[in-house]
């Protein structure tokens, strides 16, 4: 067994492994990258949601996220409590709603900016014809990746 994982650790490793320890070294720069940013991945995420503008109650945010209502509503009040979030009721309407303040909007423009330009100066130093290549190359993967998922059941 030595021998077999010793292999696995090389260019002779399968495919699929591969691929893991690409994914292992990108998630472990993209923590890095999120260490230098105000805004957590659960701020980040809530925020890039509202980035078009609409307004939503916690089970639309729930919905759109694929999280759990409890997962939202913890991850909302953290944001409220930050200044991140405001809340309000549509005249007539029982259910609160939820939108960014100008806090919000501002820390997320340059987090995202931040983050954005990063991942821009990686494409640009692959040079055009790579980073084409590997965009549509990724999005070939995702597509047959959600199939596999959706197989297995997740």
């Amino acid at each position: 067994m030595g021998d077999r994982e010793g292999r696995w650790s090389d260019g002779d490793a399968p495919a699929e492994r591969q691929l893991a320890a690409l994914f292992s070294k990108l998630d472990k720069q993209r923590r890095a990258l999120e260490g230098s940013l105000r805004l957590g991945t659960a701020d980040l995420r809530l925020l890039w949601l509202f980035a078009d503008g609409r307004a939503r109650t916690l089970r639309e945010i729930a919905d759109e996220l694929g999280l759990e209502q409890s997962t939202v509503n913890r991850q909302v009040n953290a944001a409220l409590g930050s200044g991140l979030l405001e809340r309000s009721r549509r005249p007539g309407g029982t259910a609160y709603e939820f939108d960014r303040t100008t806090d919000g909007r501002r820390a997320f423009e340059k987090d995202a900016g931040i983050s954005l330009g990063t991942y821009a100066a990686a494409l640009d130093a692959m040079g055009r014809t790579d980073a084409e290549a590997f965009l549509t190359l990724t999005q070939r993967f995702l597509d047959h990746f959600r199939s596999a998922v959706d197989s297995a059941g997740g």
